[in-house]
């Protein structure tokens, strides 16, 4: 690719930089200001455009200038040019400063969360940042019981001690949900069909469905059949299984949600649980390592469900 003959077919770039401000703010004194240059400067660098091009670019009018039709066209592809170019300077601004930061994280989780949230993104940490060693481990145990073997926890509601900074992550909607293939034999239109399912419960949710049924209206509701695991994500695989329904916490099924392996046929109540927590250990929380994952983590919870989307969640 020969970069010189392509530099010449291009208008003058600082053109361009008036340009867009001229369109941006809608006069050449008003991008004047803005560049902090003279009305004379902008007046030059617009003429010297519509020179290169051969057409008027503005439309005077009293209270200052509008784009013409060519003037609008080019707007709209210069502004797309400084967008991917300010990007572009934006990452590879960032990419060294990411790249510098070495050191550990040890990161304790509740392993549901960490084996059905984390991992799927951890992928995305180490491409921002090959050089921070992430150690995981699981424990649903108190993190005040945890000692210092840990950096970061990520729990189900704060945790307040000594030495602990709790920061919401995301909060915790719950709604049923089960396989597309369970409601083949017996849909779930309301509440009460429910009666002809299994209901699935894990040992540390168990009174979750009893509390979604008295906030749904039916608190003494019973299912055909009910199936006990030892956690969470054993709930949830069989959920997808097809073995009947689980009160799933939407953060943590996603992933299945979005491939169609789970859809959620009541979409109301949407019950809160505890909401997930990034709790951090002050020992080692001043470290860029930390506050790198710290800021990482926090970064992709925004990206959830603040809120469930029904039309997402619907067969």
């Amino acid at each position: 690719m020969d970069i010189g003959k392509d530099a010449e077919k291009l208008p003058p770039l600082n053109a361009l930089r008036h340009f867009e401000a001229v369109a941006r703010l809608g006069s050449f004194a008003a991008a004047a200001s803005d560049l902090h240059v003279t009305h004379w400067a902008v007046g030059k660098q617009i003429r010297l455009l519509e020179d290169w091009f051969g057409v008027a670019l503005f439309e005077r009018r009293s209270r200052g200038v509008v784009p013409t039709d060519e003037g609008a066209a080019l707007l709209n592809d210069v502004r797309g040019a400084f967008a991917r170019l300010s990007s572009s300077v934006t990452r590879l601004r960032q990419e060294p400063i990411t790249r510098r930061i070495t050191g550990v994280v040890r990161v304790n989780a509740l392993a549901s969360f960490a084996l059905c949230w984390l991992i799927p993104r951890l992928a995305d940490f180490q491409a921002r940042y090959p050089d921070i060693d992430v150690r995981l481990s699981t424990t649903s145990r108190r993190l005040r019981y945890v000692g210092n073997a840990f950096d970061i926890g990520l729990r189900s509601g704060p945790e307040d001690a000594a030495g602990l900074i709790s920061t919401t992550l995301m909060p915790d909607f719950r709604l049923p949900a089960c396989s597309p293939l369970v409601l083949l034999s017996h849909p779930i239109r309301t509440v009460a069909d429910l009666r002809n399912h299994t209901l699935l419960h894990s040992t540390s949710t168990r009174m979750a469905w009893s509390d979604w049924l008295r906030d749904a209206g039916a608190p003494g509701l019973q299912g055909a059949r009910h199936l006990d695991f030892d956690h969470v994500y054993l709930q949830l695989g069989a959920a997808v299984e097809g073995l009947g329904v689980t009160l799933a916490s939407l953060p943590l099924i996603e992933r299945e949600i979005a491939a169609g392996r789970l859809v959620c046929p009541i979409s109301e109540p949407a019950w809160r649980g505890p909401d997930y927590t990034l709790v951090v250990n002050t020992e080692r929380a001043d470290e860029p390592a930390i506050i790198a994952f710290k800021r990482w983590i926090l970064s992709r919870a925004t990206q959830g469900l603040e809120a469930p989307d029904q039309t997402r969640l619907r067969p």
